[in-house]
C-alpha cells in the first residue's frame, strides 16, 4: 500500500519546470523590453538631437546671411565716409579726383553688386542757372536737371562712377524730387548720420530685367559752418555722397558662389506685403512648398528696417539627417532580438550585453560632442590643434582663409612654411609668439591678434583676427587641444589701406604745389609749413612750426594779427575767410614783398583751424607797373602827333576835297577816319591808365540817375538815326537819387547805348530802362542784336576784347569801352552784368546804390540776375 504523504516525483517536476520555464520566458520578455526601451529612448533622443541640430543649422545659416548683409552695408558706408572725407579735406573735388578715388576702390573686384559711388550737389533755386552752365562748361553741353520744374531745393547728381553704362541715365537726376529718396536724404541731414532709402525704382533701370533698388546717403557740409542743429546742418548742406544698389546684383555680390541650404526673401519695412518685396533667392528655382524650417529676422540698417523671411530648401532635411539614427535603431532592435533569443540560454551574459550597450552610448556621445565643437562657429574659420600645435581639423571657412584643404594642412603647424604669417607692421611671427603656440604654452586664451596670412602659392593676402582657446584634459593639468577662431577682416584692412594711400597722395600734392600752404590753430600757432612756403619766406618748416603767424607779416599786419584772429573767433565775422586779397609778407631776411592770400577755415576735433594759400606776386606786380608805364608813355607820346595829323587831314578834306581827284579824296577821308579812331583809342587807353593809377578825377555828388538816362537817350539819338535804329525810353522811375559823377555816368550810358546801336539790325530797337532793384537802382540797355557768342562771354570785360577780332570784322571799336565802363562803375560802388542768348539779343545792366542824406554808405548792390531778364538769357 503506497504512502500518500510523499509527493510523486513526476507530479512535482512538471509544475516546477513549468514555473521555471514561465520564469525564464517572463525574464526573456523583461530583458527584451528592457533592451528595447533604451534603444527606443536613444532613437527618440537622436531624433530630437537631429531636430536640434537642424534648428541650430538653420539659425546659423540665417545668422550668416544677416551678418553678411550687415557687414556689406557697413563696408559700403565706409566707402561713402571715405568719399565724404575727400570733400571735407578739400575746398573743391574735381570730376577727375572723384574718378581716381572710386577707381582705387576697385568696386567690381572688392564690392561686387555695388552699382556705383556718386556725389549729388545741393543746388538752390537761385543757383540753378549757374550750376547748369558750370556743368555744361565741363564738356556736357546737353546737361540739364531731371525732372524739370520749379522746386524749393534741387540735388543734382554730378559725379557717379563708374561713369558708363546704366549710370549715364542718372547724370543730372534730382533725387530730392522723389518722395522715398527725399525722405532718406532728409533723415540723413536731420540725424547727421548715414541713411538708406526705402524700395525704389532706380533711374538706371534702362534695360534688362528690372530689379528692386535702394540708395545709401552720407551728407556733406560746407567747411567752417556750425553743424550742431538740424537747421544749421541744412544751412551748411553741400550735398550727398551716395551709392545706388540693384538688390539682386547686391545679393549676388554678398553671397557669391555659396551653396545655400535655405532660401530667403527681403522685404522693405516691418511687414511682408507683396509690394514691399525687394529680393527672393528662390526666383531661379522651385521653392519648398512646405518648408521644415521658417523664421523672420529684422535688420535695422541706417534708419531703415528690413524684414528677412527665411525658409528651408527641399534638400535641407536631407543635409541634416543623421544616418546613425537608423543605424542605432536597427542595431538596437537586432541586439534586443538577439538578447531575447539567447537570454533563456545565456542569462549570465547579461553583464556583457549591458557593457556593450554602454560602450555604444559612449561612442555616440563622443561623436555628438565632436560634431558640435567643430561646427560651433560656422560663420568663422575654426582650426583644431593638438597638444604639439599640429592641425587636426579645420572647417570650410578656415580652409578658405588659409588657402588650402584640410588634407594638405593636416599634421602641419600654424607657423609652417606653407604660409606667410605677418604682423600689422609687416614683421613675421616667430615660433613662440604665434597665438596658437602661446595658448599651448600659457594654457590661457590669447585673443584679438591681427595677422596677415598668405599661402605659398601666391594667393592674395588675407587679414584675420585670431582668438586661440586652449582645452584642458579631464584632470585639468595639461592642454591637449587649442581651438583657433579666425575672423576675416580683409575688407576692413583694404579700406584702411585705401584711406592711408589717399592721405599720402594728398600730402604729396601739398608738398609739390607751387603755392605756399600754411596752417594754424585758433591761437595763431603755425601747425604746418609746406616746401613752397619755405621757398617764399626763406624759413624752414622747423623754424616756423610752433611759432606765431605774425612772424611772417610786416607792420602794421604783425601788430594787428592777434586782434583780427580774436575778433573773428568772438564774432564769427568772415570778411577775410574764403576771399583772395593782396597784402604784404615779410621774409626771413626782413624784406617785404607783395603776395596774394586766401584763408579758409576748417573744424578738427571741435576746434577751428585755418589754412592760408600764399602766392608771391612780386614779378606780376613789376610787370603790371612796367606795362602801365609803357602804355602811359606811348599814349602821351602818340596823342600830340596824331592830333596834328587828324587836324591837317581834316583841313585838307574840308577845303580842297572838290579839287582833288576821286581816289586821292577817298584815301584822305579813310586816313581821317582812321586817325579819329586812333585818337579815340589813345583816349580810352589814357582813361584806363588814369583809373588804374588812381589819377582820374571823380566829382561824386548827389545827382538824379533818371535825368542822366534821359539826357543820354537824347545825346545818342543822332548816332542811332545814322544806323537806322530807334531808341526807346522805358524809365519806370521819375527820380533815382545816386552819388555819382555826371560826366562819367554819361560816358557809361554812351558806351552801352552805342554798343547796343552798333550791334542792332536796321529798323531795330534799343530799349533804355530804369527800375528799383534791391537797395538801389538798376539801369538796363536791351538790344535786338545777334547776342554774345558763348566762347566770348568770359572775356567780355577784358581790355581790347572783341567777339570778332579779325581784320575783316564788320563792327569797329577799340575793345576798351566795356572795360572802362566796368572800372568807372566800380569807382561808383556799382556793378555791371549782362544776359544774352545767341540770336536772341543782349541786355546790359548796371546797379548803383541809392543815396540819401541820412545814410550815404549804402550797401553795394549784388550782381545777381534780374528775374525779369531771364526770358532773354
Amino acid at each position: 500500500m503506497r504512502d500518500r504523504t510523499r509527493p510523486t516525483p513526476k507530479r512535482l517536476t512538471r509544475p516546477a519546470r513549468a514555473r521555471g520555464a514561465n520564469s525564464r520566458r517572463y525574464l526573456a520578455w523583461i530583458v527584451l523590453m528592457a533592451a528595447l526601451l533604451p534603444v527606443l529612448l536613444a532613437w527618440q533622443g537622436l531624433v530630437e538631437q537631429r531636430q536640434l541640430i537642424a534648428d541650430r543649422q538653420f539659425d546659423l545659416l540665417s545668422q550668416e546671411i544677416r551678418e553678411a548683409i550687415d557687414e556689406r552695408l557697413h563696408d559700403h558706408e565706409q566707402i561713402l565716409l571715405g568719399g565724404a572725407g575727400l570733400f571735407d579735406a578739400s575746398e573743391t573735388v574735381s570730376r577727375q579726383e572723384w574718378h581716381t578715388y572710386v577707381e582705387r576702390l576697385r568696386l567690381t573686384e572688392n564690392y561686387p553688386g555695388i552699382l556705383g559711388v556718386g556725389y549729388s550737389q545741393v543746388v538752390r533755386p537761385d543757383q540753378l542757372a549757374a550750376h547748369v552752365a558750370a556743368v555744361r562748361a565741363e564738356g556736357f553741353p546737353d546737361y540739364r536737371l531731371k525732372p524739370s520744374g520749379e522746386r524749393a531745393l534741387y540735388t543734382a547728381i554730378v559725379y557717379l562712377e563708374p561713369f558708363s553704362g546704366r549710370n549715364l541715365a542718372a547724370f543730372g537726376y534730382d533725387m530730392f524730387s522723389q518722395e522715398t529718396r527725399r525722405a532718406a536724404m532728409q533723415a540723413a541731414v536731420d540725424t547727421d548720420a548715414t541713411t538708406i532709402s526705402g524700395k525704389v525704382r532706380l533711374v538706371q533701370e534702362t534695360h534688362g530685367k528690372e530689379q528692386a533698388g535702394f540708395l545709401m546717403y552720407v551728407p556733406i557740409y560746407r567747411p567752417g559752418l556750425p553743424l550742431d542743429t538740424a537747421a544749421e546742418r541744412w544751412a551748411a548742406l553741400r550735398g550727398f555722397v551716395y551709392s545706388p544698389y540693384r538688390v539682386d546684383d547686391l545679393m549676388a555680390g554678398i553671397l557669391g558662389k555659396r551653396s545655400l541650404a535655405i532660401d530667403f526673401r527681403i522685404y522693405d519695412g516691418d511687414g511682408t506685403a507683396a509690394d514691399a518685396l525687394m529680393y527672393d533667392s528662390a526666383e531661379q528655382h522651385a521653392p519648398e512648398p512646405n518648408p521644415s524650417h521658417t523664421g523672420l529676422q529684422r535688420i535695422q540698417a541706417y534708419g531703415r528696417t528690413w524684414t528677412l523671411s527665411l525658409y528651408s530648401r527641399p534638400g535641407f532635411a536631407a543635409e541634416t539627417d543623421l544616418a546613425i539614427i537608423w543605424l542605432v535603431l536597427g542595431l538596437g532592435i537586432g541586439i534586443s532580438l538577439a538578447l531575447f533569443a539567447v537570454t533563456r540560454l545565456l542569462l549570465d551574459r547579461r553583464a556583457q550585453a549591458l557593457a556593450l550597450a554602454e560602450e555604444m552610448t559612449a561612442r555616440r556621445q563622443e561623436s555628438e560632442e565632436r560634431f558640435r565643437s567643430v561646427f560651433l562657429h560656422l560663420g568663422q574659420g575654426v582650426v583644431i590643434h593638438g597638444a604639439e600645435g599640429r592641425i587636426l581639423d579645420a572647417n570650410p571657412a578656415a580652409q578658405d582663409i588659409l588657402g588650402t584643404t584640410l588634407e594638405q594642412m593636416r599634421e602641419l603647424t600654424s607657423i609652417d612654411s606653407l604660409w606667410q604669417v605677418v604682423r600689422e607692421d609687416g614683421r613675421a611671427f616667430s615660433s613662440t609668439d604665434h597665438p596658437v603656440i602661446q595658448a599651448l604654452r600659457l594654457g590661457a586664451p590669447v585673443t584679438g591678434v591681427v595677422m596677415g596670412i598668405r599661402h605659398a602659392r601666391a594667393t592674395p593676402w588675407r587679414w584675420v583676427q585670431v582668438d586661440a582657446y586652449p582645452r584642458r584634459d579631464a584632470s585639468g593639468a595639461g592642454v591637449y587641444q587649442v581651438y583657433a577662431v579666425f575672423t576675416d577682416i580683409t575688407a576692413r584692412r583694404r579700406a584702411e589701406f585705401a584711406l592711408k594711400d589717399q592721405s599720402q597722395h594728398t600730402q604729396a600734392i601739398l608738398d609739390n604745389v607751387i603755392d605756399g600752404i600754411v596752417t594754424a590753430g585758433p591761437d595763431g600757432t603755425v601747425t604746418s609749413f609746406n616746401p613752397a612756403a619755405e621757398r617764399i619766406f626763406g624759413y624752414t618748416a622747423a623754424e616756423v612750426v610752433g611759432g606765431n603767424l605774425s612772424m611772417l607779416m610786416p607792420e602794421p599786419y604783425r601788430s594787428g594779427h592777434d586782434g583780427y584772429m580774436s575778433h573773428h573767433l568772438r564774432t564769427g565775422d568772415e570778411r577775410v575767410i574764403g576771399v583772395t586779397r593782396e597784402l604784404k609778407g615779410r621774409r626771413q631776411d626782413g624784406t617785404v614783398f607783395p603776395m596774394e592770400l586766401a584763408v579758409s577755415r576748417i573744424e578738427r576735433g571741435g576746434r577751428p583751424f585755418f589754412i592760408g594759400m600764399i602766392r608771391d606776386i612780386t614779378e606780376r606786380k613789376q610787370l603790371e607797373r612796367m606795362k602801365s608805364e609803357l602804355i602811359s608813355t606811348v599814349s602821351h607820346e602818340l596823342r600830340t602827333p596824331v592830333t596834328s595829323i587828324r587836324g591837317a587831314l581834316g583841313l585838307v578834306v574840308g577845303r580842297y576835297a572838290e579839287a582833288l581827284p576821286e581816289k586821292v579824296r577817298a584815301m584822305l577821308e579813310m586816313a581821317e577816319r582812321n586817325s579819329a579812331r586812333l585818337t579815340l583809342l589813345i583816349d580810352d587807353i589814357l582813361d584806363l591808365e588814369k583809373i588804374a593809377s588812381g589819377r582820374m578825377h571823380f566829382d561824386l555828388h548827389p545827382t538824379d540817375l533818371a535825368a542822366l538816362a534821359r539826357q543820354a537817350v537824347e545825346a545818342n539819338e543822332g548816332y542811332a538815326r545814322q544806323l537806322q535804329v530807334q531808341l526807346s525810353d522805358h524809365l519806370e522811375l521819375e527820380r533815382a537819387p545816386v552819388l555819382a559823377d555826371d560826366n562819367r555816368m554819361l560816358q557809361v550810358f554812351a558806351n552801352l547805348i552805342s554798343n547796343a546801336v552798333k550791334y542792332s539790325p536796321r529798323d531795330g530797337e534799343v530799349q533804355i530802362g530804369l527800375r528799383r532793384h534791391g537797395q538801389g537802382f538798376r539801369a538796363l540797355i536791351r538790344d535786338q542784336g545777334p547776342g554774345i557768342p558763348e566762347s566770348f562771354k568770359e572775356h567780355i570785360f577784358q581790355r581790347f576784347a572783341q567777339a570778332d577780332s579779325s581784320d575783316t570784322r564788320e563792327k569797329g571799336g577799340t575793345g576798351l569801352g566795356l572795360s572802362i565802363t566796368k572800372a568807372i562803375l566800380e569807382r561808383h560802388n556799382g556793378v555791371i552784368g549782362y544776359t544774352s542768348r545767341e540770336g536772341g539779343g543782349t541786355t546790359f545792366y548796371f546797379d548803383l546804390p541809392e543815396w540819401s542824406g541820412d545814410h550815404a554808405d549804402a550797401l553795394p548792390p549784388t550782381n545777381e540776375d534780374d528775374p525779369s531778364l531771364r526770358s532773354t538769357s
